[in-house]
């Protein structure tokens, strides 16, 4: 995966932290043209002639400017996942809300300051672009003086220097999922059929796979006794695919039939690519940042006979977690330091789903350099995302607390409350409860631009908060009429900043405040060590469920949350959060015009 060169880097007249901000220059060419990195032909997204589109690398503080050239014959806008925006709204990236559309034949400069260090990626914002190859990973290099929790792995100095190295020159690893259908054509097929489609071809690793066929029998052996009990012991697809029963589609009207046989059936295998990541024994250890760029799938992660020391989790350093295996949702990301010790030879990067709506896997490969060594390794976990034994242990997402720990206010000042469920079809969701999110609204004039313009959605996707406020947001699984009460993981994304996960809990929250139910039920909250996320997931399997997020409003101007499962938010699944109506930012000339 190339990276970026920048085309220039200027040095900035000011000091932050001690120090030296550059400000560097991206020039983005976006083309629509044939591709195929899983070895099926097809229409997709370059960047500078390039899938995934060239990484970013930046220094904590660094000013980008990023130039959009839009040559594809359809909008475009990039929204730079995780990064915060401070008092820049008008970049981040979302048509209608922040911005103006790229039209066809258009440029556009997005302008911000790297004021936070890690793991990011940016990716299309329109349509759902991000589903035909819109994507790039983007990291930010901590600056000198942020600490780092490497001596809780080892107290080894050098192994704590060895690793201070390789967290200066990680490895960034892109995993996705892939459809032979464009964006375009797989919503077609969802609005005529009516159905909530999840199946797709391949999962990719730095954009490169295949298309693999173990046959139907193989993959039925692989499903556990949750998932037969979930699909009535039906009976999945040679492309591990799911049947569509009330359970997995409410009781909507649907015609099966306007669903084209290969896209859920009929596996044919390609030669593809194959990502190879090679890895230097003498350095003792090396930093693998996993980013996912999914726009379907939850995805497991694991490096056979490789433990990982998880550091990093959605662009802020944790406390270290060891892991044989991880669950990545759709737009996080993941740092893991491992240590090379190993024999030199081969290991099997396995990226399964995680057996909740396809079974399907994709795989890559840690080559060590001066590999002598044939014969397969040993896997943690099968083509299911099956454990292959008793004592493999998987992170616990439930612990991920920030390093250094910040500590909260037990106290909000607002609650927000958003009910997941399904509205109209199978295939439409809201994040409010009641209205879908129109997320081509606004087009010609954002949110951001003209605060009025908000009464061109649905009443109630629109919330407001005031400056230096701190607001609770309620994500509740579970409640709606016509939808199951067992959905797949929604993963919720919040932009501009961070927000903490305060509580979550089964069943429904039946309070007033998390004060209230903090009080009542105290063992449901984490108030002195609450994870730090932008990206969030409530997930509703064994019924209903809920979760509370805690952020403050530091940042004025409307920035969405939305599910990041790619066709919920095309068809309804967000808000925009109004954040600090009393002091809306001004918008400069150049982005007002």
């Amino acid at each position: 995966m190339a990276p970026w060169k920048p085309l220039a880097a200027l040095l900035s007249a000011s000091l932050l932290s001690s120090v030296l901000a550059e400000l560097v220059t991206f020039e983005a060419d976006l083309t629509w043209a044939k591709g195929a990195p899983d070895g099926n032909l097809r229409d997709m997204i370059f960047v500078n002639g390039q899938f995934p589109a060239p990484a970013l690398t930046l220094n904590q503080y660094d000013d980008v400017e990023f130039t959009v050239h839009n040559l594809m014959p359809f909008e475009a806008t990039i929204h730079f996942h995780g990064i915060e925006q401070l008092n820049t709204p008008w970049s981040d990236g979302v048509p209608g809300l922040t911005q103006k559309p790229i039209l066809p034949g258009e440029t556009f400069t997005y302008r911000w300051t790297a004021t936070e260090y890690g793991t990011y990626w940016y990716h299309a914002h329109a349509r759902s672009l991000m589903a035909d190859g819109l994507y790039g990973a983007l990291w930010i290099n901590p600056a000198p003086d942020t600490p780092q929790p490497f001596h809780l792995i080892s107290d080894d100095p050098r192994d704590i220097e060895c690793m201070r190295k390789a967290e200066s020159d990680p490895k960034l690893v892109v995993l996705s999922d892939w459809s032979h259908y464009t964006s375009e054509e797989y919503q077609k097929i969802m609005e005529e059929s009516g159905a909530d489609l999840f199946c797709i071809d391949s999962i990719l690793i730095n954009g490169r796979g295949q298309v693999h066929c173990p046959g139907a029998d193989y993959i039925n052996s692989l499903q556990t006794e949750y998932l037969k009990a979930s699909i009535d012991n039906l009976p999945l697809t040679d492309r591990g695919c799911y049947p569509k029963i009330w359970k997995t589609q409410g009781s909507f009207p649907r015609n099966d039939s306007n669903i084209p046989p290969g896209l859920e059936s009929g596996c044919i295998p390609t030669a593809g690519t194959h990502e190879v990541i090679e890895v230097d024994p003498e350095d003792r250890w090396v930093s693998l940042k996993f980013i996912s760029a999914a726009w379907l799938k939850a995805l497991i992660a694991s490096i056979d006979e490789h433990p990982m020391w998880i550091y990093e989790v959605d662009g802020h350093y944790i406390e270290p977690q060891l892991a044989h295996t991880m669950v990545m949702y759709n737009g996080e990301r993941y740092s893991a330091m491992v240590k090379l010790d190993k024999a030199r030879k081969d290991y099997t990067i396995r990226v399964p789903d995680t057996n909740a709506d396809q079974i399907i896997a994709g795989f890559a490969t840690l080559r060590y350099k001066g590999s002598d060594q044939l014969g397969e390794s040993e896997p943690y976990i099968d083509y299911g995302g099956l454990n292959t034994t008793a004592d493999v242990v998987a992170l616990n997402e439930s612990i991920l607390a920030p390093y250094p720990n910040i500590q909260l206010p037990t106290a909000a000042d607002q609650l927000i409350n958003l009910t997941f469920g399904r509205r109209q079809s199978a295939y439409q969701w809201t994040l409010e409860g009641e209205q879908l999110y129109d997320v081509m609204a606004n087009y010609d004039d954002p949110i951001l631009y003209n605060l009025t313009a908000k009464e061109n959605l649905a009443d109630k996707v629109t919330v407001q908060t005031r400056n230096g406020t701190w607001v609770d947001v309620l994500l509740q699984v579970g409640l709606m009429p016509d939808t199951p009460p067992i959905q797949a993981p929604h993963i919720i994304h919040k932009h501009s900043n961070k927000a903490f996960i305060v509580g979550e809990g089964d069943g429904f929250f039946n309070w007033t405040s998390v004060a209230e139910a903090a009080a009542e039920r105290p063992e449901l909250f984490e108030f002195e060590r609450p994870r730090l996320r932008d990206t969030y997931m409530v997930l509703g399997l064994l019924g209903p469920k809920w979760m509370v997020i805690r952020y403050q409003v530091v940042n004025p101007g409307p920035f969405l949350i939305h599910c990041h499962i790619e066709t919920h938010l095309f068809n309804g699944m967000a808000v925009a959060l109004l954040d600090g109506v009393d002091e809306w930012p001004e918008v400069p000339p150049e982005y007002a015009g």
